[in-house]
């Protein structure tokens, strides 16, 4: 990874998207682009970015809805941009999980600035953004993780079902709670899915495999014993 910060930019306006991307990046920025609200979430499930900044109305898959998936799976910035400024309109994208929201139109320098203070403060807590137990090590920000001080590689819902496991140790979660956190509220496949990727993460762990309980009847437990 580079030093420059990764930023994800979703707006359905293609001149606004590049418009952003000349700036930013300009600025010292490593900028993506998105067109929608479905692809942006696609893009965060699959690269690692130090923020996303979202527009608000858009087809296929609003900022709403898309931050809304993006906090299922990551606690990443995301800065709201809309045109839309009552403050209902702030509230629901407060609620939805964004970190700021910018009424447009607004100069670009703020655009920045904004990006860049949400990143330093999100990277000032990043000692929480690791765990650590039992010599498996989960890196959230890096999305790496770590047995024994090996580094394995895991899928991506895999990874986000032992993140979802460890921050729950000695709690038993049910295959629906696991679905609705790793799959998302919208997935109609069978519940078994959940299954696999288990059988999945206990072979990538190895002998620390011993950690993940099947509690009969109940679901799956991370346990320190």
């Amino acid at each position: 990874m580079t030093d420059m910060h990764k930023v994800l930019v979703c707006d359905d306006e293609k001149k606004i998207r590049e418009t952003f991307y000349d700036y930013l990046s300009a600025k010292g920025f490593d900028v993506t682009l998105a067109e929608n609200g479905k692809e942006a979430v696609e893009k965060v499930r699959n690269d690692y970015y130090d923020i996303v900044v979202l527009d608000v109305m858009m087809p296929i898959m609003n900022g709403l809805d898309a931050c809304r998936e993006i906090r299922k799976i990551s606690d990443i910035p995301v800065l709201f941009l809309s045109a839309l400024g009552e403050e209902n309109n702030l509230l629901d994208g407060y609620r939805n999980g964004c970190d700021d929201y910018i009424v447009k139109p607004f100069p670009m320098s703020v655009l920045a600035e904004k990006c860049n203070v949400l990143i330093n403060r999100h990277n000032g807590n990043k000692l929480q953004k690791e765990l650590s137990c039992c010599g498996i090590v989960l890196d959230k920000n890096r999305a790496t993780v770590s047995v024994s001080g090996n580094e394995i590689s895991l899928s991506n819902k895999t990874f986000y079902l032992l993140a979802l496991l460890m921050e729950n140790k000695n709690n038993i979660l049910s295959r629906e709670q696991i679905l609705i956190k790793v799959w998302g509220w919208d997935y109609e496949g069978d519940d078994r899915v959940v299954d696999t990727h288990i059988k999945k993460l206990r072979k990538a762990l190895g002998e620390k495999s011993v950690h993940i309980k099947t509690i009969i009847g109940r679901g799956y437990s991370f346990r320190e014993e």
